[in-house]
């Protein structure tokens, strides 16, 4: 029997659904699948992603790592180097100061002035490159004090003037009394940018006036206050301009051979204008002169009467007789020349080596004044300075002055908080040293003046020695006393020796350089060229050296050191 027409519809109409069903479900098993694998692709980029973020993470903590260590040697090495640079620098220009003391022979005066004034340029050369050092380190910080700029200018012209011997009218100075009598700043670092315009335009400016003019004016609640130094030298072209503020950039002009310099005065000078919130530039003209100028937001402060008159006028050195001092400096050359300053000043002298022995010494009244050396061994002059500022009354100690050849900002953070007056500067020359004992002192004295034998016996240890050491020693003192100074070297040199092999024992090898820094300084002053490079040697490779290698070096330094006592006796 035929089916009836409603079941053929009927069986159609199922046969389609199930298709559609059948379809329906192959499409949703295939975009199922699809979803599947593209949630496995996806998990995979993001762990790739994670661990691609992960090792960029860490590679730029190594960089900063690697950036943050690089400041820091480099902050080591502007403090090494200002070390290592500034003490045989102060030991020559002290013993160029020491002679001229002394010396009465035209001639003789002319030629050593000559060498202090070339030792003078040497320092003001590695000072601008340390500085540069310090700013590329990021080690130059500013301070905030009181700044005179009347007085300032007043003495960086008269510096000047003393230079330009008959022509010193040609330089003038002008401070309107829109300049407040003080205002808040760093007076060094002032200081350091008018002296280096003054000098510049001394320099390169054969003959015409020279002109230092200051004014200020109110900016808002506070003042600025201009500067400006106009010459009428060989003038700067547009061009030139462009680049005379940059890194070791010197125009070329026929003055700029015969001026010499590091190129660095106006880019050092321009960091400090723009570090303390300030502007630096010039107007010139080429052939007709320039003017340089700078301007420097001020705080003014009110002045302090106590300030009126100078501390230290040239009759305040009439009583420094007696005063007694107690130097604490470990290295032999220093002790000599710093001793040596302050006996001709008339004032009385012990000597500690270093910090610990300085404090073991000290007891209330003893001491006018502390000048105290910062890197010693055994113990430093900031612990030492810290012992005896905790241990004793304000009314019990006198003023401690640091003594140092170190980056001055870093020290004189260190000082303040340690109980220190303050910091000098190695090398310092005796008229310097001469003013700030008297200001520390706040007593007045007069120089005493030793008088040493000009004619010098010839001893054979001088044939051991450079030239230039031995020649300076001869001229600066008598022969009992170099034969007693250069005893004291071996002495000392020994006992470094000894210090030496103790700490290689007791595998202290931060201990062995130490010792071999500081008897390589003194044998390198000394004109003792091997012991001095066996010595640096021994430091800079402290770290790969065994006991057997070391007494090996060791023995060799004795025998040259055994040599030396030779021929002094």
């Amino acid at each position: 029997m035929a089916p009836k027409a409603d079941d053929r519809v009927s069986r159609r109409k199922y046969e389609r659904e199930t298709r559609a069903r059948f379809e329906a479900e192959k499409l949703l098993e295939e975009k199922s699948r699809e979803l599947f694998l593209a949630n496995q692709q996806l998990s995979a980029h993001s762990e790739e992603l994670e661990a691609t973020v992960q090792q960029r993470t860490a590679e730029l903590r190594e960089a900063l790592i690697a950036a943050e260590a690089a400041s820091a040697m480099r902050s080591r090495f502007v403090a090494t180097m200002s070390h290592e640079i500034r003490t045989p620098l102060g030991g020559l220009l002290g013993m160029i100061d020491l002679v001229l003391l002394d010396e009465t022979d035209p001639a003789k005066r002319e030629y050593l002035e000559y060498a202090k004034t070339s030792g003078q340029a040497l320092r003001r050369i590695v000072n601008d490159v340390l500085d540069f050092s310090k700013m590329e380190a990021g080690a130059f910080q500013f301070k905030d004090e009181e700044v005179d700029l009347r007085a300032l200018i007043d003495g960086v012209v008269a510096m000047a003037k003393a230079n330009l011997d008959d022509d010193a009218d040609r330089l003038t100075a002008d401070v309107a009394q829109s300049v407040p009598p003080l205002f808040l700043g760093d007076a060094t670092r002032v200081r350091q940018v008018v002296f280096n315009l003054v000098s510049n335009a001394i320099r390169y400016s054969v003959d015409g006036k020279i002109s230092v003019r200051a004014c200020g004016f109110p900016e808002n609640d506070r003042m600025r206050v201009r500067v400006e130094v106009e010459d009428k030298g060989v003038g700067i072209t547009e061009q030139d301009q462009k680049n005379l503020f940059k890194d070791f950039t010197q125009i070329q002009n026929e003055l700029t051979s015969a001026a010499q310099g590091t190129g660095l005065g106006l880019a050092i000078s321009k960091r400090i204008v723009e570090g303390a919130g300030g502007k630096i530039g010039v107007t010139s003209v080429a052939g007709e002169g320039s003017t340089f100028w700078f301007e420097l937001p001020v705080t003014v402060i009110e002045a302090d009467a106590s300030q009126s008159e100078p501390q230290c006028a040239a009759a305040d050195i009439e009583t420094l007789k007696q005063a007694r001092v107690l130097l604490v400096e470990d290295n032999k050359i220093n002790q000599k020349l710093l001793t040596s300053f302050l006996q001709r000043m008339g004032v009385e002298v012990e000597l500690a080596s270093n910090g610990q022995i300085a404090v073991d010494m000290f007891r209330p009244g003893a001491y006018d004044l502390i000048l105290m050396d910062v890197a010693m061994p055994v113990m430093d002059g900031l612990q030492a300075t810290h012992i005896i500022h905790n241990s004793w009354p304000e009314s019990e100690r006198p003023p401690i002055a640091l003594l140092t050849a170190h980056v001055m900002e870093t020290i004189e953070k260190e000082g303040k908080s340690v109980g220190v007056e303050r910091v000098l500067s190695k090398p310092i020359a005796y008229d310097e040293l001469q003013k700030a004992v008297a200001e520390l002192l706040k007593s007045k004295a007069s120089s005493a003046s030793a008088e040493h034998g000009s004619d010098q016996a010839r001893l054979a240890v001088f044939d051991l020695m450079t030239a230039d050491a031995a020649e300076s020693l001869q001229l600066t003192m008598p022969e009992d006393q170099i034969t007693g100074f250069l005893t004291d070297f071996v002495l000392d040199a020994r006992d470094k020796l000894k210090t030496m092999s103790a700490q290689m024992s007791a595998n202290d090898l931060s201990g062995v350089a130490g010792a071999a820094h500081s008897l390589k300084g003194a044998a390198g002053l000394l004109g003792f060229a091997e012991i001095s490079e066996l010595a640096g040697h021994i430091e800079g490779s402290a770290e790969d050296l065994d006991e057997e290698l070391l007494s090996e070096m060791t023995s060799i330094i004795e025998g040259q050191l055994a040599q030396i006592e030779g021929s002094l006796s």
